[in-house]
């Protein structure tokens, strides 16, 4: 049932050969001389993070300020991408924080200004010594972490009645002191999620309060007994939209900053989703009196290459992160070049579902195209703007058709209005906050005009309900193109060994010969082929 052609030319064979002999021996140089370990393929997740801000000006000066995150030994910022709109842009750094501000004059009707940057948090857990005293004396830069300030009521009865009702009389250890309150702000009081300034006295009588009220409450706690303490604001990143950041605490004890969030239950630990944005009781965002101001954060989870099989490849000249830097002269980017390195893989994919599978799609090698495309938008998003182009384009074309218009100047018709279509869904997107929607502008714009005469000549020719089961096969293709060339396994594997495209010479050039009968077509027939067996 499946089979080959039975001969093959000899250069075919020649051809296999030499191919897969390239590609063996590149691999093995890499295993062997250059040490790369396949363990290290496996990619580690960090996450995109855009912070968009909506501004609507009446025609006076504005001013837009920010928390920007930076590099430390806790997390890793790269790829940072600045869209100001109007706006002149700022960066500077005050103390601890990295600050950006955007500023212009004379400013009406609404604007967009983005910050987008690429996020690779670490997962921090000490352990505490439970022999470590309290300290009588600190250093004088300490001494700001131990004072009062608004909000943080240290010296209030209050607070010290609290201390009391926990301690008694005598001294805890560092240990004991911020396992209890940890215990005590974390057991004895319930999760609000309020929007306002909350400050500690409030929570505490409350008995209820937000990550910024119980991050307060515990700082004057801690102050209170002596332990240096300060307020970190920042984001939880699960993907999504949203506009709620997170705040948590860091006590310093013996020469380290050690986190504690009293809403999810972290005793001197953050897991990998914590993103530090700044330090100390701010404001996360500032802006102009007078004017509408919205925000949202935009937050995608993306696996990418371990640090250190990314510094094991830039010492090595034969793999895809050294060619990064020619493309890049010339202005191509690193991400474009990772898309050109996977459409082969997808076209792959295409031909499994084609030639061997026996699905009938709209197009050869269209949905590793549109699979490209979506890479951007989102799969769901880039299925729907898909789908919603073809069926508009087609009703389009029925109408051009009434016209009776030549083909040229009917194609150049079809192909003006996708234009139109993909401008209006990129702008209805944007307004509507649905960014990744309005990359649907990427879309391969004349594929889907063919695309569409052809949907339309198989309805008209073979019915709506042919045409509507091509279309399901094509979202198939498409998502199982789409599936493998997001894998960023598959990703780091192809950046790595980037000779494994002559592998895929190979299996096409091998599928290139196949005459047996396709699975489809062999489900189709089954009893029929049993049938005949006996």
């Amino acid at each position: 049932m499946f089979k080959y052609l039975k001969s093959a030319p000899f250069l075919y064979q020649l051809s296999l050969f030499v191919l897969l002999s390239i590609t063996a021996s590149l691999m093995s140089y890499k295993l062997f001389v250059l040490d790369y370990e396949l363990a290290d393929l496996i990619p580690t997740v960090g996450y995109e993070v855009e912070v968009s801000m909506q501004v609507s000006g009446h025609g006076e000066k504005v001013s837009l300020s920010t928390y920007l995150p930076q590099t430390s030994m806790y997390q890793s910022i790269s790829e940072e991408r600045n869209s100001p709109d109007i706006f002149t842009t700022q960066i500077k750094v005050d103390g601890l924080n990295r600050i950006i501000s955007w500023q212009a004059p004379n400013v009406k009707e609404t604007h967009i200004v983005r910050y987008r940057y690429f996020a690779q948090p670490e997962h921090v857990k000490y352990k505490i010594d439970k022999d470590i005293v309290i300290e009588k004396e600190l250093p004088k830069y300490l001494f700001s972490y131990i004072q009062e300030e608004e909000g943080v009521q240290v010296h209030d009865p209050l607070i010290a009645a609290t201390i009391t009702k926990l301690f008694g009389e005598k001294e805890p250890d560092t240990y004991t002191a911020l396992y209890t309150i940890h215990n005590y702000l974390q057991h004895s009081f319930e999760n609000r999620n309020f929007s306002g300034f909350t400050d500690a006295l409030t929570a505490l009588k409350l008995q209820e309060a937000s990550c910024n009220g119980k991050s307060r409450l515990f700082i004057a706690l801690t102050r209170h007994l002596g332990l240096p303490s300060r307020l970190v604001g920042g984001l939880i990143l699960n993907p999504g939209s949203k506009k709620t950041s997170h705040q948590w605490v860091e006590v310093y004890v013996k020469g380290h900053w050690i986190p504690f969030d009293a809403i999810n239950n972290y005793f001197a630990e953050i897991p990998k989703n914590y993103l530090r944005l700044y330090y100390g009781d701010k404001v996360l965002f500032k802006h102009s009196a007078n004017i509408n101001f919205q925000y949202l954060f935009h937050i995608s989870k993306k696996l990418v290459p371990r640090k250190e099989m990314r510094e094991t490849m830039y010492a090595s000249p034969l793999n895809a992160f050294n060619m990064y830097k020619i493309f890049e002269s010339i202005g191509i980017s690193q991400n474009l070049l990772k898309i050109i390195l996977m459409i082969p893989l997808g076209a792959l994919v295409v031909v499994i579902f084609r030639n061997v599978i026996g699905f009938e799609t709209f197009g050869t090698f269209l949905p590793a195209l549109i699979a490209t495309a979506a890479r951007e938008t989102g799969l769901w998003w880039g299925l729907a703007g898909f789908f919603f182009i073809i069926l508009i384009s087609a009703l389009l074309r029925k109408f051009l058709d009434y016209l009776q218009l030549l083909h040229s100047p009917k194609m150049a018709v079809m192909l003006t209005v996708v234009v139109i279509l993909m401008m209006l869904m990129t702008i209805f997107a944007v307004q509507s906050s649905m960014f990744d929607l309005a990359h649907i502008s990427l879309f391969p714009i004349a594929i889907l005009a063919i695309t569409a005469e052809r949907f339309a000549i198989i309805q008209e020719e073979q019915g709506f309900l042919k045409a509507l089961r091509i279309s399901f096969f094509t979202a198939v293709v498409i998502m199982a193109a789409y599936a493998v060339m997001s894998s960023h396994f598959m990703n780091s594997l192809i950046i790595a060994f980037p000779e494994l495209l002559l592998f895929l010479i190979v299996l096409n050039l091998w599928l290139g010969k196949w005459v047996g009968m396709r699975l489809s077509e062999f489900v189709r027939f089954r009893k029929l082929i049993f049938k005949a067996e006996r």
